[in-house]
């Protein structure tokens, strides 16, 4: 397996022709090398700081048990598999073992030294010191991740970190919206679930209009009222003339004609970065599928693991939350809670039914295999 952290080769270019190279540019690639080296560093400074054995084969419930921490296993898997896949630990049969406590910059001055270069990536730094702090509470079951990450002083910050201002995470829009405008035509009626704070509805409108493609209706949906106000707000600053607007909240684990739709309503639905938080990915995808016309596409827009069961380093501030642990595992679709791989996204789409799935960009397995931390991607499926 590739390691980190590492210079992004340049080969990714060359397997990634259909997106445009304005996506994965140099800043992108600049910003990503820098992150790979912090989370490293933090990774490295969280084993120290709960005295994790090196040396010693373990496994994240044998340490729960040991240290009573009452958080649950998820965050200390993370940090297992995070140092293996930065060389400092390996795994076996479902066992960690730490071999080396990496010596370097403190994840404080590699911070430092990458805001200064670039300060449009701070909230993303912020975002993994702030799980960090919290994580030794969260363990102990002191408090909860929800609290500490999307209490109300941290609302601000979430709005700038799902932002297509930050580099580490406009990608997850561009690539989403590229995919959306490919697989609609002019007029389309569409369905956003889970819109956050509206970035991927900006990123989704610019694109449609480049391209000359108005929607003649726009749907935004988001569960969290905060989110939901705050998106509604930036969506219709960039909604074309002549586009019907309607907001709404939805959960995408309850059925779409109790929350006011109705069958084949839509020629498009997108979601990013949220459909991996459904209780039961396939009846989910199933339920998004009735509400698109014959032929619609549903594009999911998502963080995906380069094998079903590989670590994400940038995980972190999600294995703290409640509702992403508690995603279940499902067999040959979900290895383990939250994120899932294409091939795990591929195979719950065709037992919901979909069609002619498509992969953006195409190589991304072979992308991440080149380099273990290109996560991002779309698939696009038709009803």
């Amino acid at each position: 397996m590739a390691r980190l952290p590492m210079a992004i080769p340049p080969d990714l270019e060359r397997l990634t022709p259909d997106v445009p190279k304005t996506v994965f540019d140099a800043t992108f690639r600049l910003a990503c090398e820098r992150l790979d080296r912090f989370v490293g560093a933090l990774s490295a400074e969280l084993a120290v700081s709960l005295e994790l054995p090196t040396g010693e084969w373990t496994t994240p419930h044998a340490l729960g048990e040991e240290r009573k921490w009452a958080g649950g296993t998820l965050p200390v898997e993370w940090l297992l598999g995070t140092l293996e896949l930065y060389g400092a630990a390996e795994c076996r049969d479902e066992s960690w073992r730490i071999t080396s406590r990496p010596a370097g910059e403190s994840s404080a001055r590699l911070r430092e030294a990458a805001e200064e270069v670039m300060p449009a990536a701070r909230p993303a730094y912020e975002v993994l010191s702030l799980s960090a702090q919290a994580l030794p509470a969260v363990l102990r079951g002191e408090l909860r991740g929800e609290d500490a990450l999307f209490g109300p002083a941290a609302m601000g910050l979430w709005f700038e970190y799902f932002s297509n201002a930050n580099p580490h995470y406009a990608p997850n829009n561009l690539v989403t919206a590229i995919a959306v405008e490919r697989a609609v035509g002019t007029g389309a009626r569409v369905l956003e679930v889970g819109g956050g704070g509206g970035s991927a509805a900006q990123a989704l409108l610019e694109a449609l209009g480049r391209e000359r493609k108005p929607p003649s209706a726009y749907t935004f949906t988001e569960l969290q009222p905060a989110f939901l106000r705050r998106g509604v707000r930036a969506v219709q600053k960039v909604l074309p003339a002549g586009c019907q607007f309607t907001s709404l909240r939805f959960d995408i684990d309850g059925e779409p004609g109790d929350q006011g739709f109705g069958p084949g309503q839509f020629d498009a639905v997108f979601g990013v970065n949220t459909l991996h938080l459904a209780r039961e990915v396939v009846p989910t995808l199933r339920r998004l599928r009735r509400l698109l016309r014959p032929d619609g596409a549903l594009v999911i827009g998502e963080l995906l693991r380069p094998t079903p069961t590989q670590a994400v380093h940038l995980e972190l501030p999600f294995t703290l939350l409640t509702s992403y642990a508690c995603t279940p595992v499902e067999s040959g679709i979900r290895a383990r809670p939250g994120f899932m791989s294409a091939r795990g996204w591929r195979r719950a789409l065709e037992a919901a039914g979909f069609r002619e799935i498509t992969l953006l960009p195409a190589e991304i397995e072979r992308c991440a295999g080149i380099y273990p931390g290109f996560y991002c991607g779309a698939l696009t499926a038709r009803a």
